[in-house]
């Protein structure tokens, strides 16, 4: 579940490969520990940990795929509103797919249930577009200012950027495209 529209691969044959990947990820890095837990308070005392580990090779896999498979889903609503939508790539498609599928998910406990469910994962997707947002105002504040993200003795800090000749020359150019900028002052090919 990605948002950054500068940074996706923009073949949605590849997006599908990513966001299956993302999903078999995430979901056995939040699934191992669920089902590790469980099997242990599941086991009686002398197999608590042989309990948790079957718990986790069992039913782990089985929630990375279904999470894996609900990612896919979304994909296709989403490259599906993109395409409906004349190639327009914004972050209402994955609100919108991300609303659609877990109501449909839902959709066999009934209306309610379903309605509810698409409720929750509206808001879900509305906050995550919000903090991706967010993220993105700052970290463009931040290349404005002329300042990064480093790290000094482990610890991260702003430390001002150091600018090569292609970004003076950006700063100083009045137009044209970066590629033009760059050649026509010599220093890129």
């Amino acid at each position: 579940m990605q948002f950054h529209l500068n940074g996706e691969v923009p073949d949605y044959r590849y997006r599908l490969i990513d966001y299956v990947g993302d999903g078999i990820v995430i979901g056995l890095s939040i699934g191992s520990p669920y089902h590790f837990i469980k099997g242990l308070y599941a086991s009686p005392n002398g197999g608590r940990l042989a309990g948790g580990i079957h718990a986790v090779r069992t039913e782990a896999p089985r929630f990375a795929g279904r999470l894996a498979g609900r990612l896919a889903v979304i994909w296709a609503l989403e490259s599906g509103l993109s395409l409906a939508r004349s190639w327009r790539e914004d972050r209402l498609n994955t609100v919108v797919a991300g609303t659609a599928i877990f109501g449909l998910v839902n959709l066999h406990r009934g209306a309610p249930a379903a309605a509810r469910s698409a409720f929750l994962a509206a808001a879900f997707y509305v906050a995550l577009a919000a903090a991706d947002m967010g993220i993105d105002e700052w970290h463009s504040r931040l290349v404005r200012s002329g300042r990064r993200v480093g790290f000094e003795n482990g610890w991260p800090v702003l430390v001002p950027v150091t600018r090569g000749p292609c970004q003076a020359a950006l700063a100083d150019a009045a137009g044209g495209s970066i590629k033009n900028r760059c050649v026509s002052i010599g220093f890129c090919s």
